[in-house]
Parts: C-alpha cells; sequence; structure tokens
C-alpha cells in the first residue's frame, strides 16, 4: 500500500501545475464540492466555499453565529461578482479516517538565493448540518513549500494550531524562506483528530509575496526639467537613463501624478508624452517607479523622481554681424553664414512673425530686411508661436553699384621670337572703353604654357619702357592660370598697365609654336554685358 501511494505521489508531482513567477493563483473561485481553485491539483475531495456555504452546499451554513464567517482577506476575491466567488476561499476535509484532502501548486520564476516572504491565512471552522448536527473544528493546517521533483526536499513550512481562542478567525501567516531551486511547490494540508470529518480553509491572495524591491527613488541622471524650442514637441520618457540597472524584479515605469496609484503610462504613451506646460497654470509632471510585476508593488508610495518636460520659446542666436553690405559685384548674401550654432533647423522670412511662405534659398538673397526662425519640419511648427516676434534681424544691403563697363585686355610684346633660355617683357593693359565706371573689382587669367615661364612683380614698375602699376593688383596661381584681380574697380574711360616676364624653358625645343591667351571671364568683368572683347591671343614661337 505504501508503494502504491508513493507512485502515485510522484506521477501527482510530476504533472501538476506551474504558475508563473510569482504571480500567485488565488485560493478563489465559483463555490462547488470537490473541486479545487483555477491551476490547483488535489487529492480527494477539496472545495471551494464563501463565508455563508461550506464546501459551495446551499444546505449547509457554517456554525457560527448568523452562518456568516468573517470576510476572508483577499483583494483577489473582494475584486469578483457574487456568483463568481466575492469572499470565496478553499476548504479541505481533514481527519484521521477517510477525510485527508490535499491541494498542491507548482510555481516557477524564483530567483535561487533571494529571500521572500509568503503570506497567507488559515481558520477552522464548523459546519451546521441541517440534520442539527455540527462538525468538528479542524485542529490545525500545514503550508509546505517543496522542491519539485521524484525526491522533494522542504524548503520551508509552517503549522497553525487551532483552539477554542482562534477558531472562526482569520489568522495571517508568514513563511520566509530562501529557495534552492527557481520551481517550487506549495502544498496545503490539515489535521483533525478522529474520524469525522474538520474543516480547514485558507485563502492565498493573488499577489501573496512581499515586494522585494529597494525602497529607494529611482535615481534619474537627467535634469528634472527638460527644455524644448517647440510646442508640439513630444519626449520619449523610455529613452532617459538612470544611475545603475533596474532591479532584476522590475522595471521602470512612469506615471502621470507622484502617487503609486496613479495612472501608468503605456510603453506607447511614455515614448511620446506632450510638453508639461501645454498650460501654464497647470504644469503636468511625469514620475518615474520601479515596479515588480509578480508582486504588484512599486520602490515608494509617493515618487520624487520628476520630470518636467518644458516649452521655452528660443531665438535663433546669430553673430555679431547682423548687417551685411554686398562685396561688388555680389547681388545676393548668404544668411546661413551670420547663424551662431544653430540647435535645429532654422527658417528665414521677409517678416518678424513667419507670416506667408520662407526665403527659398537663404544662401543667396537679394537685399532686404530678414528675420530667422527655428522651425521642426516632424510637425511643422515654429519655437515663436502666432504673435511672438523674432528679433534675430539682418539686414541686407548694396555696398556700391555694379556699373555697367566695357572691358578689354590688350598686349604689347617687343618681339614674338624667343632663342634658347631668351626672356622678354610683356604687357598686359586693361581698359574701359566705356564712359561708365565699373565699380566692382575685375580680373583677368593669363594662361601658363608647357614651354615657358611667367614671372611678375606685385610693386609698381618699368616694363618696355611702360609704367606698370602691378600694386593695384593681387596675383593667385592655380596649375593653368594666373589670375590678376583690381583692388578696385577702374573708372569710365580708364585703363590699367600690368607688367610681366616670360622666360623660354631650356628643355623647349626649336620651331614651337604656343598660343598666350589673356581673357576677362564672363564673371569678372565688374558689370559689363559686353564679352566680345574680353580675350586677346598671342603666338610665341621659339627658334
Amino acid at each position: 500500500m505504501r508503494a502504491t501511494l508513493f507512485l502515485l505521489f510522484c506521477t501527482f508531482v510530476l504533472f501538476t501545475h506551474v504558475g508563473n513567477a510569482q504571480e500567485f493563483s488565488p485560493t478563489a473561485g465559483k463555490p462547488c464540492n470537490n473541486c479545487s481553485p483555477a491551476n490547483y491539483s488535489k487529492v480527494h475531495s477539496p472545495a471551494i466555499s464563501d463565508v455563508w456555504n461550506p464546501n459551495g452546499n446551499l444546505n449547509d451554513k457554517w456554525n457560527i453565529p448568523g452562518f456568516l464567517l468573517p470576510i476572508p482577506p483577499s483583494t483577489y476575491s473582494q475584486g469578483l461578482s457574487s456568483a463568481l466567488g466575492k469572499n470565496s476561499f478553499v476548504t479541505l476535509e481533514t481527519s484521521e479516517g477517510a477525510y485527508d484532502d490535499r491541494l498542491f501548486i507548482n510555481i516557477a520564476g524564483f530567483v535561487v538565493g533571494q529571500i521572500y516572504t509568503f503570506r497567507y491565512s488559515v481558520l477552522s471552522g464548523s459546519v451546521h448540518y441541517e440534520a442539527g448536527n455540527n462538525s468538528p473544528f479542524g485542529e490545525s493546517a500545514k503550508m509546505e513549500i517543496l522542491t519539485t521533483g521524484i525526491n522533494p526536499s522542504i524548503e520551508a513550512e509552517q503549522t497553525t494550531t487551532f483552539d477554542a481562542s482562534n477558531q472562526n478567525k482569520w489568522i495571517v501567516r508568514v513563511i520566509t524562506f530562501k529557495p534552492t531551486a527557481s520551481t517550487l511547490q506549495f502544498k496545503l494540508t490539515g489535521k483533525t483528530s478522529g474520524l469525522s470529518a474538520g474543516y480547514v480553509n485558507f485563502c492565498i491572495d493573488k499577489y501573496p509575496f512581499d515586494c522585494i524591491l529597494p525602497t529607494t527613488q529611482v535615481p534619474l541622471i537627467n535634469a528634472s526639467t527638460i527644455y524644448t524650442p517647440f510646442p508640439s514637441d513630444k519626449l520619449d520618457l523610455t529613452s532617459l537613463n538612470i544611475i545603475g540597472a533596474v532591479p532584476p524584479t522590475g522595471e521602470l515605469v512612469w506615471k502621470v501624478g507622484p502617487n503609486s496609484t496613479d495612472v501608468t503610462l503605456t510603453p506607447a504613451e511614455a515614448s511620446n508624452v506632450p510638453i508639461s506646460n501645454q498650460d501654464p497654470a497647470n504644469v503636468k509632471p511625469y514620475y518615474a517607479f520601479f515596479y515588480a510585476k509578480d508582486f504588484n508593488c512599486y520602490n515608494v508610495p509617493v515618487s520624487q523622481a520628476e520630470i518636467k518636460f518644458m516649452y521655452m520659446p528660443q531665438q535663433v542666436p546669430l553673430k555679431l554681424q547682423t548687417n551685411i553690405s554686398l562685396s561688388c559685384p555680389a547681388v545676393t548674401a548668404d544668411l546661413t553664414a551670420v547663424e551662431e550654432n544653430p540647435v535645429a533647423q532654422v527658417r528665414w522670412f521677409n517678416n518678424n512673425t513667419h507670416s506667408g511662405l520662407p526665403v527659398v534659398d537663404p544662401k543667396a538673397v537679394p537685399p532686404g530686411d530678414y528675420y530667422a526662425f527655428y522651425y521642426q519640419w516632424q510637425t511643422g511648427t515654429y519655437s515663436l508661436k502666432s504673435g511672438q516676434i523674432s528679433n534675430a534681424h539682418v539686414h541686407v544691403e548694396n555696398a556700391v553699384p555694379a556699373g555697367i563697363p566695357d572691358l578689354g585686355p590688350l598686349m604689347t610684346i617687343n618681339s614674338l621670337i624667343f632663342p634658347s633660355n631668351g626672356s622678354k617683357d610683356f604687357v598686359v593693359k586693361i581698359q574701359n572703353a566705356k564712359a561708365e565706371n565699373s565699380n566692382c573689382s575685375v580680373y583677368f587669367k593669363i594662361s601658363k604654357l608647357p614651354g615657358f615661364d611667367i614671372t611678375y612683380s606685385t610693386a609698381a614698375g618699368q616694363s618696355n619702357g611702360v609704367s606698370t602699376n602691378n600694386d593695384f593688383w593681387t596675383f593667385s596661381e592655380s596649375n593653368n592660370y594666373i589670375t590678376v584681380t583690381s583692388k578696385t574697380g577702374i573708372a569710365a574711360s580708364g585703363y590699367s598697365y600690368v607688367g610681366f616676364k616670360i622666360t623660354r624653358n631650356a628643355n623647349t625645343p626649336a620651331e614651337s609654336k604656343q598660343n598666350l591667351s589673356i581673357t576677362i571671364p564672363q564673371p569678372g568683368g565688374g558689370g559689363e554685358t559686353n564679352l566680345s572683347n574680353n580675350q586677346t591671343i598671342t603666338g610665341l614661337t621659339t627658334n
């Protein structure tokens, strides 16, 4: 017989239900006879009772004045309807005879070595039968916590003994244990002397474990106030960092108020919260908590980990230069050049209230007045709301009108034939043939030749008997050209001489011919429109 019972017990242990983490299966449900609460496994015929009817039997009442037991201390059962088990609990019939009810449930998700505190309640009751006699009271209730498997070991156990002083009363019991396995079995049994059934009742809530969370505030790294220049901006609270790690039994959650009972933001809501001062008279902060789902608890009842996401209008910072004088021959200005490290996209308008359309190309604006605004393209909003005025102002004006000259280059050289290593001076005359000033600087380009070297002085001097004013010009070179730029414009009917020296290279063979070109490019003419006389080409030969 003992061997048969052992095999039966092992089979039961292997197939008993496994709950998830520490969200326990409560001992509540619709009252019934020979049944067990959801997710529990039973031996013999336990039942679900309520404060009126033992074993779910409408014909029997509890042996107590008024036939009503005290309300069981279960938040979960209090939330049920009367039809589904309000004020319900589990009942075991126990005796030294045929009544030996037992309940089992396996719970997974324990952290090995972590200290857990488990709370449950027990009650010894007597049933008043219709025949007029009463059952004995249960003598003791036992809670055992074991490892699972064929050879389970006891992690913790607790026996509650009843007498006349504590019958018909719910007694809250506490067990503290440190699991050696991640899955444990909770075994509920009772004992009553004699052969008649005595009744032992258990009440276990949905969250029977004490909270395992630090009781300190969430340590936010970010400042308590985060500012944005855009009134329609959103903040992702889930991206904010904390000092250290989230406790292994918890998660970081955000609420709309400082109390743990306040509404919790969903992950989608927390990743996209609006600014806190949409209504300046009612600033709305957000509060961080650690929450342990398996224990249904928070780190603190009132959070001081507060974040305010505040809208603050912001002007676009500009460099000290807020007046731009166009340098001739330029006709447009680059407004972006005066922006001082902008923190967002900048749009420019020709008014200070961002009315109408923005400037199409802020890198090339004509003379006028312009105002800068921060703009957020994702939401189509500006930092300054309607009615707020930008003080980021830039004035663009023409310094000097370009004028319409008629420029042309002429070249003079005393010989076009070069002996070996021969050198000659040549002079370039830039003349304005029109009776209108070139108010803007002009430039011309001299082509570099592979068989000759061209040199020049930056000072005024003489070349081929002509007085040159090289000091009126600046010189620069590339691989293919020498570019010569005047320091000011050339007056109407005016001219300027520039002197150069050209030398034949030693490796240039005889009978070579190369063309020296002098050109005033189209954009270098200082405002002129006649381009037909802007180039001269001279052929050079060697002997």
